[in-house]
């Protein structure tokens, strides 16, 4: 088992208005995306999301820690690495290392 502590962090975004990145709901909208938005996702994609999204919601958006399975951990891991953002914020890079370092 990984543990990843959900946090939430300040981001400025570019016209300079403040928002809140929140570490469930940038989970949730990483998974539900396919790794390639060109061609979609394959049925393996869709039932390995759908594993780690009903984590997220059984926990719900106001937990703290998020624990999954290892297998399900590289599988969120790769899917965050490989996500395209934005715009540059150092919260999305610390989300991205926290993710990268969960349970370690």
């Amino acid at each position: 088992m990984k543990r990843l502590e959900l946090k939430n962090l300040p981001v400025t975004r570019p016209d300079g208005t403040e928002m809140e990145l929140s570490y469930w709901i940038q989970l949730q909208t990483t998974i539900r995306s396919p790794a390639d938005p060109q061609s979609g996702a394959d049925i393996d994609e869709i039932r390995k999301s759908i594993r780690i999204l009903n984590v997220l919601d059984e926990i719900g958006q106001d937990a703290e820690v998020l624990e999954l399975e290892d297998s399900d951990y590289e599988y969120m891991q790769t899917k965050v690495s490989a996500a395209k953002y934005t715009f540059a914020d150092a919260a999305i890079v610390q989300f991205v290392d926290d993710v990268t370092a969960a349970g370690e």
